[in-house]
């Protein structure tokens, strides 16, 4: 005997001993109809594990309430009977699983809950390891003179009191023609110093203008007036 004949009189008595083990009504018919379909089957090795899911069939109608058999009976032939058996007792062959009715309450989804935990903990971790990144570019500047100093130019104080009278730095002006002398000489210097002109409240507006217009004439360029708060009467 070769290993072919074994495993087909193997699946035979596998599938005999199934229907014997089924529920009397459909035990007969169940025994013709798996081994016509047995026959229908490419290979000895798919036989006998078309015996053995036939014998596991039987065990898992035995196993479930009265009215399987009923589902068996009524249920298409040959390979449908077996699977109606796995439906009805959602216990796949050779499962670990001891309650048949447990497994249609698992859950198969995967808890990402951790994962994303994982994940954040990861990424803020990565945030506070990375360097601070500084973005500087070298520029080479054009180097200019150095400024040069400011000189401040020297100031004159120039009043006028309230009879017409001149003073130049405190000193009286004896005349006109002496402050105009003061004037051309002050304007040829450089830096040329600036005139605070500081008149009196009581003088005559005409004596100022004359002063102011004498500067002029003389080149002063920079002239200007102090203590204007006294002329606000």
């Amino acid at each position: 005997m070769n290993i072919h004949d074994w495993l087909d009189g193997s699946a035979a008595r596998l599938i005999a001993r199934a229907a014997r083990a089924a529920p009397e009504r459909c035990s007969e018919r169940l025994h013709e109809e798996w081994l016509a379909h047995a026959v229908e089957l490419p290979s000895p090795a798919s036989r006998l594990r078309f015996a053995m899911g036939c014998w596991w069939a039987v065990k898992m109608i035995n196993r479930q309430a009265p009215d399987a058999a009923n589902v068996v009976s009524s249920s298409a032939v040959t390979a449908d009977v077996v699977m109606t058996a796995y439906a009805a007792a959602a216990v796949p062959l050779f499962s670990r699983q001891t309650n048949p009715g447990a497994a249609a309450n698992l859950l198969c989804d995967i808890n990402t809950t951790p994962l994303i935990d994982v994940m954040l903990v990861l990424l803020i971790t990565l945030i506070l390891t990375l360097p601070v990144l500084t973005h500087a570019v070298k520029i080479d500047l054009p180097q200019g003179p150095p400024p040069t100093a400011t000189v401040r130019p020297p100031v004159i104080d120039l009043d006028i009191d309230f009879d017409g009278t001149v003073e130049w730095n405190g000193t009286v002006v004896q005349s006109m023609q002496q402050l105009g002398d003061f004037f051309r000489a002050e304007a040829l210097k450089i830096p040329q110093p600036e005139i605070h002109l500081r008149p009196n409240s009581y003088v005559r507006y005409d004596f100022v203008a004359k002063v102011l217009a004498l500067a002029q004439r003389n080149g002063l360029k920079k002239v200007g007036f102090v203590s204007t708060g006294t002329f606000r009467d």
